[in-house]
Formats: structure tokens, C-alpha cells, sequence
């Protein structure tokens, strides 16, 4: 079963993205919501935790309850996520969100290390350097990772 994954789609992040990812993010969120895809979010909080600062992007279409908190890069140093990914027999993660190059890194690799197969939604996913970005890009792909610019249908 697979499920796609939105990383960080935060409101004091967008300001370092292109205007048009939240647009994207949301395009893979509606197919996935069409298409009976569970949709995980998953929200940095910071090292001190939640607060109205780490808030999601307004434009973000919520819809799931499945919403997955942490204070380090990796979606999996939160126990509880990796727990809802076994309890939903998880095999495949779909991943978009930001930043390519820390938090969708970290989280990627992790997967992969844990036996997922991972895809990488690249229309939908950002990062505020390219230039380390494709350092990391490039890792993953050497990692197995699939990569791909196709948009949702």
C-alpha cells in the first residue's frame, strides 16, 4: 500500500519557495484524496515544540487527521509515525514538501533504510539552495530512490 507524505508545508517556511508550490503540494494531495491514498503530514516543530509560529500554510489542504509532529529533520524520530506506517501496511511513500536538501532528505534516506520504496513528487518538492540540493538529490537517487516530475492527473 502507499501513501504520500507532506513534509513541513509550513507557513514561516513558504516565503523561500516558489509562489506555485503550495499549488502543487495541494494537486498531489487532491489525487491522492480521489484515489483513496492515506495522506500523512507532518509538521517540524522546532527544538522547544509546537507553537503558533510552526503553524501549516494556510493554503494547505488538510485532509487527514493523520498529522505527525518533530523536532529534528527525520519524519522517523517520531515513533509514532513509523507505528501508523506498520499499523497501515505501508510499502510504498509518495513524498512532497520542503526542503529538499534537510527534512525530505533525512526523511527519505530513513525510509529507504527501513525497506520502503520511495517516489519523489520533484514538481512538489523545493529547496532553498539548488546547488546542495542536487548533492542530495543524487544521493537518493543512488539510494533507489524514484524521482520523478510527473503531476497528479
Amino acid at each position: 500500500m502507499e501513501l504520500l507524505l507532506v513534509i513541513d508545508i509550513q507557513e514561516k517556511y513558504m516565503e523561500f519557495y516558489r509562489a506555485d508550490l503550495i499549488d502543487a503540494v495541494n494537486a498531489h494531495i487532491a489525487y491522492a484524496k480521489e484515489n483513496n491514498i492515506p495522506v500523512i503530514y507532518i509538521k517540524n516543530v522546532g527544538l522547544l515544540g509546537d507553537s503558533e509560529d510552526y503553524k501549516f500554510a494556510d493554503e494547505l489542504k488538510i485532509v487527514s487527521d493523520d498529522i505527525f509532529l518533530k523536532k529534528i529533520p527525520s519524519a522517523f524520530s517520531n515513533d509514532l509515525f513509523f507505528k501508523r506506517l506498520k499499523e497501515m501496511v505501508i510499502d510504498t511513500i509518495d513524498v512532497v514538501g520542503v526542503d529538499g536538501r534537510c527534512c525530505v532528505y533525512k526523511t527519505v534516506m530513513d525510509a529507504v533504510k527501513l525497506g520502503y520504496r520511495v517516489r519523489l513528487h520533484l514538481d512538489a518538492i523545493a529547496a532553498r539552495s539548488d546547488k546542495f540540493y542536487s548533492k542530495e538529490l543524487e544521493s537518493m537517487k543512488a539510494a533507489g530512490v524514484i524521482a520523478e516530475r510527473k503531476e497528479p492527473l
